[in-house]
């Protein structure tokens, strides 16, 4: 089977975001992966690279984040990697049970900035990995859809 892998690299910068966001959605749209999973994989690498930015990158803004998409047939893997310090989340993230769906409202009126990103990573996708390797932070993510259209051809 035949695995279409691609890769990008952007500057630690939220302007690059709106870029990231572009060309994971292009290459899903290009392989044929449904609609609301190209969203949803769109969001959670935005999200995985916000958080570079603004957590493991906010003393350095102008280093690199490098994220790999991978679209197989059933799934699409995607490696998001940084130099910043180490990271591991809390064990617990983006678990719900026993939980309750964080109050987005309540946070608002709070006046919080941010905070929900791993929570939805965790919720958006159906496998996340965290792991350090030398001296990278590696975010995996996978996200598995059963049907697929045909590839888009221009």
């Amino acid at each position: 089977m035949k695995h279409n892998r691609y890769s990008i690299r952007l500057k630690s910068d939220l302007e690059a975001l709106a870029g990231i966001k572009r060309f994971v959605s292009r290459v899903a749209a290009l392989h044929g992966v449904p609609g609301t999973v190209r969203d949803d994989i769109t969001l959670a690498v935005y999200e995985g690279c916000a958080n570079v930015i603004e957590h493991a990158y906010a003393d350095s803004p102008r280093r690199e984040i490098e994220v790999e998409l991978e679209i197989q047939e059933s799934a699409a893997i995607i490696f998001i990697y940084d130099s910043g310090p180490p990271f591991r989340p809390p064990d617990d993230v983006g678990r719900t049970e026993g939980r309750t769906t964080p109050d987005v409202l309540e946070l608002i009126d709070k006046g919080a900035d941010g905070g929900l990103g791993l929570w939805m990573i965790h919720n958006l996708m159906d496998e996340v990995n965290f792991y350090n390797r030398d001296g990278l932070n590696i975010l995996e993510m996978k996200k598995g859809f059963e049907a697929r259209r045909k590839p888009k051809r221009d």
